[in-house]
């Protein structure tokens, strides 16, 4: 990898908590929660899989299973938290907003599990990155399990604020319709929270335009959106979120080359390049950001601008983004001195 994506002020806008887990990390939680001792060791796919090379779909979301296993306690929580942070600022990431759906398991409610995270978040003293919360509703769990995220966020925020800034909508939008989450959002945002939903995943225009009617403040993915909605995004200057790396492993992008990125840049829409889970999908990411230079021929000039819109695009406060354009223009300045 080249040293300028390394050295590089980063924004991540655009990554789940447990698909941010990296080998080592899951490692440490499996040793945490089974101990070391690998005798009649009953899963050792778990240890193919992490040190396979070039993984299949299958085995990548197996990567997610074990994540959510090794989760379910509130100190394995904590630690994972603390390590996905920890792996983002040795990427040099200068602010990040995670996203994790609350969950309820058999040793902590869900209002234990975004506590455990957001005590995380006051207290971490990782230098030189800023980290925020967006509590995300699972469309595959239902609308009852969406309504408690919400007032679960609310009541939170009030506990610890400016840490939870916004609120994503994810999860397997088959066999679900968005309509039914609308009062849900619109309490949301109602409250103040930004909205940034998982959006286009698939070919289905008619959400595309519901969500777009409700006001979605950041796109997520937007494979799918083309025709006129890619018209009202334009107007409406609605930043994507593109994940390269994620959908090309997933299949729903052919190749890096055809990804919509590509597109949104020659259109001039607002967009940043994210990992959605790098841990998942064996990224960093200085690694994406290294790979869209190089698939759509960017300039490190243009890579750092890249980065300097994407503060605009963040949920942080007025008075955040002018210290995270402060730290990109420092970044600039060394930039050109070294030319």
């Amino acid at each position: 990898m080249e040293h300028f994506y390394q050295k590089l002020p980063k924004i991540e806008l655009h990554a789940h908590l447990n698909g941010s887990l990296s080998n080592r990390a899951l490692v440490e939680l499996r040793e945490l929660k089974y101990g070391t001792d690998r005798t009649g060791e009953s899963d050792d796919g778990f240890y193919k899989i992490l040190n396979g090379q070039l993984l299949s779909l299958e085995e990548c979301f197996q990567k997610f299973r074990y994540a959510h296993d090794l989760t379910d306690r509130r100190e394995s929580l904590e630690l994972a938290t603390r390590r996905v942070i920890e792996e983002f600022a040795r990427d040099n990431v200068v602010y990040l907003e995670l996203r994790t759906t609350p969950k309820s398991t058999g040793n902590m409610s869900k209002r234990e599990y975004l506590i455990t995270v957001l005590d995380v978040l006051r207290n971490q003293n990782q230098p030189g990155i800023l980290v925020k919360l967006l509590p995300s509703i699972d469309r595959s769990k239902g609308v009852l399990e969406g309504e408690e995220n919400v007032t679960l966020a609310i009541e939170l925020a009030a506990l610890y604020p400016g840490l939870i800034v916004g609120l994503d909508l994810s999860g397997n939008p088959f066999g679900t319709k968005f309509a039914d989450f609308v009062p849900s959002l619109r309490r949301a945002r109602d409250h103040g929270f930004r909205l940034a939903l998982h959006c286009g995943e698939i070919d289905d225009d008619q959400e595309v335009k519901e969500m777009f009617e409700l006001g979605v403040d950041r796109i997520g993915h937007g494979t799918f959106i083309t025709g006129g909605n890619l018209d009202l995004a334009a107007r409406y200057r609605i930043p994507f979120e593109c994940c390269l790396t994620s959908n090309v492993k997933c299949k729903t992008v052919p190749s890096y080359e055809d990804h919509h990125f590509g597109k949104l840049l020659e259109l001039q829409q607002p967009v940043c390049i994210c990992t959605d889970d790098f841990g998942v999908f064996e990224t960093s990411l200085s690694r994406e950001l290294e790979i869209c230079a190089k698939t759509f021929s960017l300039s490190h000039k243009q890579v750092l601008d890249l980065q300097q819109k994407a503060i605009d695009y963040t949920f942080a406060s007025n008075d955040e983004k002018e210290q995270l354009r402060a730290v990109l223009q420092e970044f600039e300045t060394q930039m050109i001195k070294a030319f």
